[in-house]
């Protein structure tokens, strides 16, 4: 750590030696590890789509990435290109996608339920020539090509026909001779993956990163590629989300199994959990607070799950407490991460130097670590009002800076990218509340943008959500902001309950008047609901939710 008791720069505590960070493309930095492992694991699947069955194992994966390569390039696709994709699809999907990084091509992803018109404005942000699409969504597709007048080759890599696209098979059969082999990479510069936040404060940003950004984690835990190969993963995250990639290529490196829901339902979570015994589940928040208060969870023994891995977004005491219970015999793992600086501390590590898990904020409120910093990992805490650098135990916004930060938000294929959430120093912006304690772990407490004033006073919805989930009848709270002009916000909680289990309005609301000082208190109502709406990402929705519920 730098500065002083009350200003500080804080540094990982992890060993990390930047040299140590190959300047290769990803794929061969993988390929070369997974060629180490792949007489152990040859006949295992690298992906499996639980929902459809499809897999493709880890002695088909390269020579397959090769020769879809090899058939794009004999239809045009050159370095520098981008593959646009929207699909259901896991296996074809990411085979593509090393076939397109191979190429010297990057790759952008796109949530499977837009409008027309928002895949059209992604595919000229990109400006592709080729885009991936099964049955449901290549109507879709065939309109936003349509409106944007472009010339793009149709890839079908879904199970049924689609007249007039080239199938996946036509790629995954070609004899390989078009595969160029010395293609010129620029780890540092050359854009590998462009991953759309979840539109969360607007229509969805392309996140820029360079192989290097990848490869930087990677690097960091390359002692973690020479583990065991029996460490599966059923991941919740859709195909398009950084977590996607960023697990798919480590367990590729690795030559573990990811277990991939290509379409998730609530109902079929745990059906999938129970099929294929993984190893290690990576769940969202919102999910995991499902799951934690499931009444399922009793009737079966889920003593096979070593390891749960939460990322996303905030988890809460109760909830966090749940999980421990339920999966006495697993790991909880919290990860601070986002889409643009692809991880930033993890309790992984906190559990090495045997940190604790949950904590106190400078104002008095229990929180889950988000851990410690990962290696080559800098952050600072800016006072919100003031904008100066605080020191250990005071909130503020937290900023960080890495080797593995995004390039920039796109703006248009061949333009500068967006890097106006970094500071004229290069701190990224997290927009994100947070604050260091005395051991230097990381506590990140709420988005800036969901908190909102009472009066001079700022009040957390997370806090408060934290207080409601506490009660046993309570499924699941969200806490907004409704506007009032003497006040200027007023807290509104939107409650589900749990299937079978009832409250009262009267009884929630007292409950968090006990526990909170009187600005924290729920002077907007409270209102029950059957379910919350959900983003893209998988997160709570709390744009939607604002619009439906905040009236005055």
């Amino acid at each position: 750590m730098e500065g002083t008791e009350d200003i500080e720069i804080f540094k990982s505590i992890l060993p990390c030696d930047p040299s140590k960070i190959p300047n290769v493309p990803l794929t061969d930095y993988i390929f070369k590890f997974l060629r180490k492992n792949l007489h152990v694991v040859a006949d295992n699947p690298w992906l499996f789509d639980v929902c459809s069955g499809k897999k493709v194992l880890f002695k088909e994966v390269e020579e397959l990435a090769k020769k879809v390569a090899s058939g794009l390039a004999r239809r045009g696709f050159s370095k520098g290109d981008i593959m646009y994709f929207v699909s259901f699809d896991i296996v074809d999907i990411g085979i593509l996608q090393l076939a397109v990084w191979l190429l010297g091509g990057a790759t952008r992803g796109s949530f499977q339920i837009e409008e027309p018109e928002e895949f059209q404005r992604q595919m000229n942000e990109v400006q592709c020539k080729f885009v991936a699409v099964d049955c449901e969504t290549v109507q879709s597709i065939k309109k936003a090509i349509s409106l944007a007048n472009m010339d793009c080759t149709i890839i079908n890599v879904g199970d049924a026909d689609i007249g007039g696209a080239l199938k996946f098979s036509e790629l995954s059969n070609d004899d390989g001779t078009a595969f160029p082999e010395n293609v010129e990479i620029d780890p540092k510069n050359d854009v590998l993956l462009i991953c759309n936040t979840s539109g969360s404060t607007g229509t969805p940003k392309g996140v820029m990163h360079t192989h290097e950004t990848v490869l930087s984690v990677m690097a960091c835990f390359e002692g973690m590629l020479a583990e065991s190969h029996d460490e599966s993963i059923l991941i919740t995250a859709s195909n398009f989300a950084i977590s996607n990639a960023w697990t798919s290529s480590v367990y590729l490196a690795t030559g573990n199994t990811m277990y991939c829901i290509g379409r998730y339902r609530k109902e079929e979570f745990l059906d999938h959990v129970l099929k294929f015994k993984p190893r290690k589940l990576f769940l969202y928040p919102y999910i995991s607070s499902w799951l934690a208060r499931s009444n399922e969870l009793q009737k079966h023994d889920l003593s096979f799950i070593k390891d749960i891995s939460l990322g996303g977004s905030v988890v809460d005491p109760t909830t966090m407490r749940l999980l421990q219970k339920a999966f006495p015999k697993a790991y909880i793992n919290l990860a601070y991460a986002s889409t643009e600086t692809m991880g930033v501390s993890i309790t992984l590590n906190s559990a090495r130097f045997q940190l604790p898990l949950f904590g106190t904020s400078p104002d008095g409120e229990e929180m889950v670590a988000s851990g410690v910093l990962l290696p080559l990992v800098q952050a600072k805490v800016i006072d919100l009002e003031s904008k100066k650098l605080l020191g250990r135990n005071k909130l503020g916004k937290l900023y960080v800076k890495a080797t593995h930060i995004m390039k920039g938000y796109l703006v248009h294929k061949g333009r500068e990218p967006n890097r106006s959430c970094f500071d004229e120093e290069g701190w990224f912006d997290t927009g994100d509340v947070a604050f260091f304690d005395s051991t230097g772990q990381l506590f990140v407490r709420e988005r800036v943008s969901s908190m909102f004033k009472y009066y001079m006073h700022f009040v957390n919805p997370s806090e408060i959500e934290a207080i409601l989930q506490e009660h046993p009848a309570v499924q699941m709270a969200c806490v907004i902001g409704v506007p009032n002009k003497e006040t200027t916000n007023l807290a509104k909680a939107i409650v589900v309950l749990k299937e079978g289990n009832t409250t009262s309005e009267e009884e929630l609301l007292k409950l968090v008047a006990d526990k909170l000082p009187f600005y924290k208190h729920l002077h907007g109502g409270l209102q029950f609901v059957d379910s919350l709406p959900e983003n893209k990402g998988r997160k709570l929705d709390r744009i939607a939710i604002t619009k439906i519920f905040a009236r005055a």
